[in-house]
């Protein structure tokens, strides 16, 4: 399938459920696996019936992914332009409603199946998108929907369009994607949070250049970290540390493996007008880097590594990982000092998360309160009907040390 050319009319071809599958669409969950197709489906835009014929619902099929169908409607009827105007003028409008969306601030102006468009994520960064495309059946589509995000993005003053459609892409036999749509970019773009100015390369970041979803943590550290000794540790560009140095944290310590990250923290704090002295660099390895600090260094820590568990089958491996960092980070915690713990892990459920991280304070002797339970900020919302869509998971614990006997 060469979903760069194909394109698929209405009617698109049917694809039938095995009987006693039909369950499946009542709870109107969006994702179909393809044990529960009587056959392959034939194309990457499908209907999708019982076993008698009966059409039940459309959206995006593949036939090299073990998620077969990603459902866009419930009912019998086409994907077209007004479909998709629809549902990307209500994901904005939310974002609007939220206070989220702005010329100069960074914003997820669509979550995939958060926002009823399964397989497309799209970010605004001030004056640029960064776009994120999944599936083969988006691209068959993308004749249809990227018009009416060209406009809706001319609307609201954005002339450049980048796009970044990297994960996923192997299972969906597409190509990786890395390139300028629309418009031109002259350089990383500048993007406001609170009082933090922040750089983003949206062509050689992470992701789509910039971790939207802790924008909430960045801020709630920022209010508690003056007079403070910080590590951000799995640091990134820094944008924690960026925070923790605004709220008049004493001293800011960075901890990341990757040089060119690290790199543009230093240039973001500089850019911010905090005091070089006041930040500590450390660059390698977290693992290797957090078993030489000392005990009871830091009033506050945040532990935000990456996705150690990105399949089921890595989950037992997954939480041996995060159980040894957060047991490595409550051990650098001095008493009374705050933690942040995070998983980005989907298939890590919220109850396993947690015990990762009880299980890491008991090993390092520490007593833990749970000051709030932490997830995704509101332009990452997820479908009710939909609960894989909640990915990230997140703890602030205050920890002492356990009673000497």
């Amino acid at each position: 399938m060469n979903a760069d050319t194909q394109t698929v009319s209405w009617p698109y071809p049917i694809v039938r459920l095995k009987p006693g599958k039909e369950g499946l669409l009542s709870k109107r969950h969006p994702w179909i696996f393809s044990g529960a197709f009587a056959e392959a489906p034939p194309a990457p835009l499908v209907r999708i019936a019982d076993s008698s014929g009966n059409v039940l619902a459309c959206g995006t099929a593949s036939t090299s992914n073990p998620l077969a169908a990603r459902i866009f409607r419930f009912e019998n009827a086409p994907l077209d332009e007004q479909f998709f105007k629809d549902r990307l003028e209500s994901a904005i409008a939310l974002r609007r409603t939220l206070g989220l969306d702005g010329d100069n601030l960074g914003c997820r102006w669509v979550f995939g199946e958060g926002d009823g468009l399964p397989g497309l994520v799209i970010d605004r960064y001030g004056a640029a998108l960064c776009i994120q495309v999944g599936t083969a059946g988006l691209e068959a589509l993308r004749g249809i929907w990227f018009p009416a995000l060209s406009e809706l993005a001319k609307q609201n003053g954005i002339q450049t369009i980048v796009e970044r459609s990297l994960a996923g892409r192997k299972e969906e036999g597409l190509e990786i994607v890395n390139r300028i749509v629309k418009g031109s970019l002259s350089g990383p773009v500048t993007i406001v949070e609170g009082g933090a100015k922040f750089s983003v390369d949206l062509l050689k970041g992470q992701k789509t250049g910039f971790y939207l979803d802790q924008r909430d943590h960045r801020l709630a550290l920022g209010r508690i970290a003056s007079g403070k000794r910080v590590l951000n540790a799995f640091g990134y560009t820094g944008a924690f540390s960026v925070h923790a140095g605004l709220g008049g944290a004493a001293e800011v310590t960075t901890l990341e493996i990757s040089q060119a990250a690290m790199d543009v923290c230093e240039s973001d704090w500089e850019a911010n007008g905090l005091d070089p002295y006041r930040h500590i660099r450390l660059q390698g390895d977290a693992f290797d880097l957090m078993r030489q600090l000392k005990p009871d260094s830091y009033d506050c820590i945040v532990i935000d590594p990456p996705a150690f568990a990105k399949q089921r089958k890595d989950l037992d491996n997954a939480f041996k990982a995060y159980k040894d960092v957060f047991r490595l980070g409550a051990r650098a915690a001095a008493p009374g000092g705050m933690m942040f713990c995070f998983s980005c892990s989907q298939y890590l459920e919220r109850t396993r998360f947690q015990e990762a991280v009880w299980t890491a304070c008991i090993e390092a002797g520490r007593e833990a309160q749970v000051i709030a339970h932490l997830g995704q900020p509101q332009d990452h919302p997820y479908s009710i009907n939909h609960p894989e869509g909640f990915y990230l998971k997140g703890l602030l614990l205050r920890l002492s040390p356990f009673p000497k006997r």
